[in-house]
């Protein structure tokens, strides 16, 4: 009966496991999957309906609120919500109490927290089709000219916002901080609306007046503040990787160059 293998044929077969590429491509290709994820999330959906109902209720007729939904309406609305959903897609795993899917895949933790920040990118993408589409519907108004560095700082912004609700995922692990982080940015939003508005991550530029007839703008470079916001995201991405790499001095490096750009860009914004 020993025999009976040989006689019948019956060879050890070796099944080796295929690794496939952990490199850019299989990293975009996860972002894209995530992005979907993120998109498709309840929170992100209803902030869009949101959008939508904004404007066939009251759709905007005086400058002043042209010029607000062409540069800042998408930030309002969909910023909050983004934050949430990549938060909660990231930590989906964790809070169904077992292991996260993607942990599974042949690539190291570096690479599949990348692949969340390259979903940020794309939100911010859908956010400027989005803009761009405001733009080309509801602006007409000749009295203020439309500033380009105010339509860009919203895809930057909704970038930021993603970024941060991983980074938030990635170092603070816990039940209640990223509404606690949320709080916060609301209140430094309220300050800066109050004292400095190009300090804010969201901001209003057009300035309202009492008869909203000739709105002013508030002072300040838009350019700047593009510079200032991609700080904040690259501060925020540095940080989500933070746990994920071997040699930790390089995003505390990253970090800390992009704080020192945030003061800079901060400071010539004003």
């Amino acid at each position: 009966m020993s025999a009976a293998p040989d006689v019948l044929g019956v060879e050890e077969t070796r099944v080796r496991a295929v690794r496939l590429p952990a490199g850019p491509v299989t990293v975009m290709e996860l972002g894209r999957v995530q992005t979907r994820r993120i998109l498709r999330h309840p929170a992100l959906l209803v902030s869009l309906v949101w959008v939508v109902l904004g404007l066939g209720f009251g759709f905007p007729d005086t400058p002043y609120e042209q010029y607000s939904v062409a540069t800042g309406m998408v930030i309002f609305m969909m910023g909050p919500a983004t934050f949430f959903a990549a938060n909660l897609v990231a930590t989906s795993g964790r809070r169904s109490s077992a292991d996260e899917w993607t942990p599974a895949l042949p690539m190291p933790a570096l690479r599949r927290t990348a692949a969340l920040l390259v979903a940020g990118v794309g939100l911010g993408a859908v956010a400027l089709a989005i803009q761009l589409l405001l733009v080309a519907v509801a602006y007409d108004q000749p009295v203020l000219e439309l500033r380009w560095t105010h339509v860009l700082s919203v895809p930057v912004a909704i970038t930021g916002a993603a970024v941060l609700g991983v980074a938030v995922a990635r170092l603070l692990p816990w039940p209640g901080a990223p509404l606690l982080v949320m709080a916060a940015i609301t209140v430094a939003n309220i300050w800066a609306s109050n004292n400095e508005v190009f300090l804010g991550l969201y901001v209003d530029f057009a300035q309202w007046t009492d008869n909203d007839a000739i709105p002013g703008m508030h002072p300040g470079s838009g350019a700047w503040h593009l510079v200032y916001l991609a700080a904040f995201v690259g501060l925020a991405a540095f940080g989500a990787v933070l746990r994920d790499v071997r040699r930790v001095w390089l995003p505390v490096l990253g970090g800390a160059a992009c704080g020192a750009l945030v003061l800079v860009a901060g400071a010539l914004q004003l």
